[in-house]
């Protein structure tokens, strides 16, 4: 039976080849008793077989010899396992960092996603706010409008009514004025003819006789605008009209007014006054504007026609029968002025 004198040293991983070399050696001398059946076993096997020799035991140097080696395969074998760690660190290291970059990227991307998801859910949030907050703005728009539309309603049938009481009120002032007016004129009829006859016959003009009519008019009453139009003779137009307006507002846009006072107008072809009203816009107010037109007639036909225009209530029939007077007086001196063209005079 051999005894191992050195141990043996594997590596995993290689062959028998590259593993450390080693002896067997025996002790010199074995017991009687142990080596006498062997070696007589030994002759009767092999009868002419010689006597094993005897083995040396190694020497001190060859056996250094033999440590070296295995030191140096070991130290090898150790730094080729420190490399292989060192690789397998820095492999894993690479991995995880690899790994952990793509974590990143993908947490990055996932935050996207989230934001744009949540950045599209507040538009959205904020568009339908905005609509409702349009349909809100209609709906109080529209709900504004009705209730402009109910108080200006409101406000006309007031208007119209305050107005109408205002021209009642001052329709029954001006009448009670008027009656007391021509309650204290004297009664010199006959005396204001001769003198307006005088006057008339004295007017060189159209426009002359129109003055003494305006004169004679504003001892009656007052009134916004005055006219009195000839008529043509051979034509149905008017030839010439002596016109006069207040200094105001209102007589400013009268006299831009067209007068229907021609030969074929309706007062022109009346027997007597032409009454007529209407509402203009003056300045912030409407103003009713009551006009009366009667025609001038001599020798039979009509050779002119006499406008009043009054603001605000009409002239009473009193006073337009007075003026109505006045009016045909001057009717033979104008139907001669008329024949001889004598309008606006020298």
């Amino acid at each position: 039976m051999g005894l191992l004198t050195q141990e043996t040293v594997t590596v995993s991983g290689s062959g028998f080849a590259d593993g450390i070399e080693f002896e067997e050696t025996f002790p010199d001398a074995l017991p009687t008793s142990l080596t006498q059946p062997a070696k007589a076993f030994a002759s009767r096997m092999r009868p002419d077989a010689p006597a094993p020799k005897s083995l040396d035991r190694p020497s001190a140097p060859a056996r250094d010899a033999t440590d070296a080696i295995f030191q140096e395969r070991l130290d090898r074998r150790l730094r080729e396992a420190e490399a292989m760690v060192k690789q397998t660190i820095e492999r894993m290291r690479l991995d995880e960092e690899q790994r952990l970059a793509q974590w990143v990227q993908d947490r990055r991307a996932e935050e996207h996603r989230r934001l744009a998801a949540w950045v599209d859910e507040r538009r959205a949030a904020v568009e339908h706010s905005a609509q409702q907050r349009a349909t809100d703005a209609d709906g109080l728009a529209e709900r504004l409008h009705q209730m402009f539309v109910e108080w200006q309603d409101r406000f006309e049938q007031r208007f119209e009514q305050r107005h109408a009481d205002l021209e009642r009120t001052l329709t029954e002032r001006f009448t009670h004025r008027e009656v007391a007016e021509r309650a204290a004129l004297p009664d010199r009829n006959g005396e204001l003819r001769a003198d307006l006859r005088d006057s008339f016959a004295n007017a060189t003009s159209a426009r002359d006789v129109g003055r003494i009519l305006r004169d004679r008019l504003a001892e009656l009453t007052r009134t916004s605008a005055f006219a009195v139009a000839v008529h043509d003779a051979s034509r149905d137009e008017v030839a010439y009209r002596y016109r006069i307006a207040s200094d105001d507002e209102l007589g400013a846009l009268l006299r831009r007014d067209a007068l229907d006072d021609g030969p074929l107008g309706a007062a022109a072809n009346s027997d007597g006054w032409t009454r007529a009203q209407r509402t203009v816009r003056v300045g912030q107010s409407n103003v009713t504007v009551y006009s009366a037109q009667h025609a001038i007639r001599a020798a039979g036909g009509t050779i002119g026609v006499v406008t009043l225009q009054s603001e605000g209530v009409a002239i009473a029939d009193s006073i337009l029968s007075k003026i109505f007077e006045v009016a045909a007086l001057s009717a033979p001196r104008l139907a001669a002025l008329r024949d001889f063209r004598q309008f606006k005079g020298v």
